[in-house]
């Protein structure tokens, strides 16, 4: 690895030790890394972060594991560890698994989608947290401030929905994360409510990253138009054959909680135009999916059975539009160009924080 990369990857990670987690000199964080075949995360990056940690004074600890089928079983040998830590750090998609849920332990936790070194040394992650933060947190306050909300994109999609706040104030809204997220990637996935339209279903589905089973995703050659009435799915039209894998894959997803195929629970978009990909996302779709969907040209669905649900369906290059107020614009994240968002970041990062900054993620 170059010099000038070495330090931006340390740069990267003491974005993450530092602003994200907010260790303090003298306090302990648990790095948990992954251990089996066809890991997503890098193995040199645990011993890197390691060290970066104990040079800013951290008492270090690591422990490895292979990643699991869902939440209810997380590896004892990880709970235990995380008991005893001021902070735990995922490098490991056990953390994506209890994003939703509560994890063992009263620490800190934090889910990193930085899964190279290559990521670390990137705007992608050396972009200062605290200006996402900043970012994330007057998005989501202006979101749900709103009443309604409509989707469109260039595939043909055209949905509706409106913001669910129990009659009094947004909670229920979102569905909130247990993790903090680094690098920020995305806002918490708004809860659906008469949601409706036609949502064009194109390329592929996956699984919503909650719960891991095999053969979870499914190729869609060519468009599958989902007809949706109150945040369910009521039709599907296409080709006869995919029509009846599609049907037979969210039957098969639900079964894992024993809901409703049909139902189409929350979604979200990405608000890092930093996040990319350099590879083919076909090699490895839920891969691609873990890593990207915190691009701003990234729109997913999730849905079949009980919320989130457990397939996610993906939408490219959305117009969003809250009370009528454009916030993406053909995947554009046209919200960071508004005067009380530049305003209150540094100039350093505004040259990676706009709506022109988009990278490819290779579909």
């Amino acid at each position: 690895m170059p010099p000038e990369n070495q330090l931006n990857v340390e740069a990267g990670l003491r974005n993450l030790f530092i602003a994200c987690a907010g260790l303090k000199v003298g306090q302990s964080v648990l790095l948990v890394g992954e251990s089996g075949e066809n890991p997503y995360f890098e193995p040199t990056l645990i011993k890197v972060a390691s060290r970066v940690a104990q040079q800013l004074g951290l008492s270090v600890d690591t422990v490895f594991a292979e990643p699991v089928s869902g939440a209810g079983d997380f590896p004892p040998v990880v709970a235990h560890a995380m008991q005893a830590v001021d902070v735990t750090i995922f490098f490991s998609r056990l953390g994506d698994q209890v994003r939703f849920s509560d994890a063992p332990g009263s620490s800190t936790k934090v889910m990193c989608y930085a899964t190279t070194p290559e990521y670390f040394a990137a705007p992608f992650a050396t972009v200062s947290h605290h200006s996402m933060r900043h970012i994330h947190d007057l998005l989501v306050n202006r979101l749900l401030s709103a009443k309604t909300y409509r989707i469109s994109a260039p595939c043909g999609t055209e949905l509706y929905g409106e913001i669910d706040k129990e009659g009094k104030s947004w909670d229920g809204a979102t569905t909130e994360f247990h993790v903090e997220q680094f690098p920020i990637m995305i806002f918490p996935p708004i809860n659906t409510h008469r949601l409706g339209g036609t949502l064009i279903v194109d390329r592929f589905i996956t699984s919503s990253s909650t719960r891991a089973y095999d053969d979870s995703t499914l190729r869609i050659e060519t468009p599958v138009v989902a007809t949706l009435e109150d945040s369910r799915v009521v039709g599907l039209e296409g080709e006869s054959a995919l029509v009846d894998a599609m049907k037979t894959q969210l039957e098969r997803a639900a079964e894992l909680t024993g809901g409703n195929p049909c139902s189409i629970n929350s979604w979200h978009t990405g608000i890092n135009p930093g996040t990319f990909f350099h590879q083919d996302p076909y090699k490895d779709l839920e891969y691609w999916g873990t890593v990207t969907f915190g691009s701003p040209r990234y729109t997913h669905f999730h849905g079949a059975g009980y919320d989130p649900g457990d397939i996610a369906y993906h939408l490219m290059d959305a117009t969003i539009a809250f009370d009528d107020e454009v916030y993406w614009e053909n995947g554009r994240f046209v919200f960071l160009e508004r005067p009380e968002v530049r305003d209150a970041l540094p100039p350093e990062d505004c040259a990676y924080l706009n709506a022109g900054a988009n990278q490819d993620i290779c579909i």
